[in-house]
C-alpha cells in the first residue's frame, strides 16, 4: 500500500514539473482554460473543473490525483 501512494505521489510530482516546463506553450494553446495533465500530456482542456471533471471520468481515468491546474493567458506573479 504504501509502495503504490508513493508511486502515485511521484507520478503527480513529476507531471506537475512537466506542466510546469509546458506552461509558456499552454498560455498560448489554452489561454483561461482549465488543464488536466496526464503522462506528460494534455488530456483535457474546460472551461471549469467539473467540465474536465466530466471529460476524464468519460475516458475512465479518476480525477482524484491528477494534476489539474487553471491555465491564465497572462503570468501571474506572487511576491511573499
Amino acid at each position: 500500500m504504501e509502495k503504490q501512494i508513493f508511486m502515485s505521489l511521484e507520478s503527480y510530482e513529476n507531471d506537475f514539473i512537466k506542466f510546469q516546463s509546458k506552461l509558456p506553450e499552454l498560455r498560448k494553446s489554452n489561454p483561461d482554460k482549465f488543464i488536466a495533465f496526464i503522462d506528460g500530456n494534455v488530456s483535457a482542456v474546460g472551461e471549469s473543473i467539473e467540465e474536465i471533471k466530466d471529460k476524464l471520468e468519460k475516458k475512465g481515468i479518476e480525477p482524484s490525483g491528477i494534476v489539474i491546474e487553471f491555465v491564465s493567458k497572462n503570468e501571474i506573479r506572487m511576491i511573499v
